[in-house]
This record gives structure tokens, C-alpha cells and sequence, in this order.
């Protein structure tokens, strides 16, 4: 280990996430510490605004579903509104009210069991984000239903990330990498002697550290959607948590999709929004927002964006 990196790490939303940093001076690492804990605290801040897992300002839209409109931060606000505008531009496969379905999966994971059709056919009537009621001019949410429930799960962790970015951007730090739970943004220098190398997680093996490609990223972000975290068996069938709206099950025919931006809350919910599209429409899309992505199918075949593609070719 390269005895100039300071590397500091702490848990939050469910996962690890990880600071890493090669200073310019050794002077500076105690300053360097505290800007990198401040980083983590912001992640927290937003853990405990955005959270859907415990009381929280965000959950409360829940706990008052059907029955009244909920005031929010206008930060709160500001990523439901997102939210739904990637909802309209994904045709659904991004649903915040996803989380009617997913909190079904939630208590049937804690038991290793899955719901019944009839439970699924239930909670399905309630996945539809043009029913979640905006009033931006009072900043209330309401959903009109006592069953519904929307949850930031494909876009609260990619937010967090970047809101630490900025921070430790504020603050003056360069050349640093930061990775909530593997979504990944980095920051290089011109005069960096190297880019930071990121390995992508093998989709088909159990072990969480077997990489199936590495990439050297100077700036940026990248992130990546698969089957291989929160998920149970069931009669042979693999029930992950990435939930397809229109069926209220998992979605199967993708494996993981790699995806590469400027932003890592870009990068989170468009790989979460492919993994349910599929491939042929997941390719579209990705060609459409001009995204360098690859995907990995049940197959274990590649397939990869027009971008992705173009820049493999300029190094032919």
C-alpha cells in the first residue's frame, strides 16, 4: 500500500464508504482528516433527511399516505421532482413508487420467503409516480393512497456522493477518490501521475471483491446496477431488489450495467433505470443521453453504448 495515500472509511446508507487521497504535503493529512470527516457527516445528513428504512422528514410522506400532504425541505422536494422527471423520461422504469413493492420484498427478506402473487398483485396497483401530488408552491408531497410508499433507493446514494464531491471540492482537496457502496466519483489534477484504476464487480461470482474489468478514470463518475446485492432464492428463481414497475418483480434479463458521467446521481439512477429496461431498450436509452455504459446480460455477454464503443476504438 502506497504509504502517501490516506484512506479513511465509514458505514453508512447500508454500505461502506470509502475516502481515499494522495496529499500534496504530509503537513496537511490531520487538516485533511477532518475535511474527509465532514464529508462522511454530509452523507449522514442526507442518510437521515432521505432515509425510508426509519422515521425521517422524507418518511413521514409515507406515514401520511392517504391521509394528508406533507410540507418537505425544498431539498426534499428538489430530488422527488428529479425523480419524476426521470420517471416521465424512462417511461417508468424509474419509479420512486417502487418502494409500494419494495417494502413488500423488505419484510419478506428478513424471513427468506417471498411474497404471494396476490400480495404482489396488490402492491403493483400502487407503482405509479404520476400519482404522487406536488404542490411547489406550498413545498407539500401527498400520496393519495394509505398503501402507497415512494423510496430513493436508486437515487438517495448517487445523490450523496456527489453532495460530498462538492464539499471536499470546497474545501480544496485534489487528487481524491470517494465510493459510497460502489458508486464511485473521482477528482485528478492535471499533473496527476496516474489515474485512479476502478474495478467492476463479476456479476456471476459470489465474491464481492472479483472484478470482471478495471478502468483507469481521471475524473468522473461511475457507477453499477446488478443482481448481486439484497437478494434471496426461491424455488431456484434469484429475487433481487431492483424492482420492475410494471411487474412488481425483480427484473431478470440483465445481470449489471456499467455506467460512466459526471455525475455519480447520473450514473446511479440511469444503471438502475437499464437494469429494468433490458437490453434493447436499455441500449437505446443509453445512446440517447450519449452515456459510455456497458451492460452484462444473463449470458454473460457484453454489450456496450455507442460511446462505450467510440472510445474503445480510440485506443486501437
Amino acid at each position: 500500500m502506497d504509504r502517501n495515500r490516506i484512506s479513511l472509511s465509514s458505514k453508512h446508507m447500508g454500505g461502506e464508504f470509502l475516502f481515499q487521497i494522495f496529499p500534496g504535503s504530509s503537513n496537511a493529512h490531520e487538516e485533511i482528516k477532518s475535511i474527509a470527516h465532514l464529508a462522511f457527516d454530509e452523507v449522514s445528513r442526507i442518510e437521515n433527511l432521505l432515509t425510508d428504512f426509519r422515521d425521517s422528514p422524507f418518511n413521514q410522506i409515507n406515514k401520511l399516505a392517504g391521509v394528508e400532504a406533507v410540507e418537505v425541505t425544498k431539498e426534499i422536494f428538489d430530488i422527488i421532482e428529479d425523480s419524476i422527471a426521470l420517471s416521465k423520461e424512462t417511461h417508468g422504469a424509474f419509479d420512486i413508487s417502487f418502494a409500494s413493492m419494495g417494502h413488500l420484498w423488505r419484510e419478506h427478506k428478513k424471513r427468506n420467503t417471498s411474497p404471494s402473487l396476490t400480495q404482489i398483485n396488490e402492491a403493483a396497483r400502487f407503482i405509479d409516480y404520476k400519482k404522487i401530488q406536488l404542490d411547489r408552491g406550498n413545498l407539500k408531497i401527498f400520496l393519495p393512497h394509505k398503501n402507497m410508499r415512494i423510496g430513493l433507493g436508486g437515487i438517495g446514494k448517487g445523490y450523496a456522493v456527489d453532495s460530498a464531491f462538492e464539499l471536499l471540492r470546497r474545501y480544496g482537496l485534489s487528487n481524491f477518490y470517494f465510493n459510497g457502496s460502489g458508486d464511485i466519483r473521482v477528482h485528478s489534477r492535471n499533473d496527476a501521475p496516474r489515474p485512479w484504476q476502478i474495478g467492476v464487480r463479476n456479476p456471476f461470482s459470489e465474491d464481492p471483491t472479483r472484478s470482471c474489468a478495471y478502468f483507469k478514470v481521471k475524473n468522473g463518475a461511475i457507477a453499477t446496477s446488478g443482481n448481486y446485492n439484497n437478494f434471496i432464492h426461491k424455488l431456484g428463481k434469484k429475487f433481487h431488489h431492483i424492482i420492475d414497475p410494471t411487474t412488481g418483480n425483480s427484473s431478470s434479463e440483465l445481470v449489471s450495467v456499467t455506467v460512466f458521467s459526471n455525475s455519480a446521481k447520473v450514473c446511479d439512477t440511469v444503471a438502475t433505470s437499464v437494469m429494468i429496461m433490458g437490453k434493447e431498450e436499455g441500449l437505446k436509452y443509453l445512446n440517447h443521453k450519449n452515456l459510455n455504459a456497458f451492460i452484462i446480460d444473463d449470458t454473460g455477454k457484453v454489450h456496450h453504448s455507442k460511446k462505450s464503443i467510440e472510445g474503445m476504438e480510440q485506443h486501437l
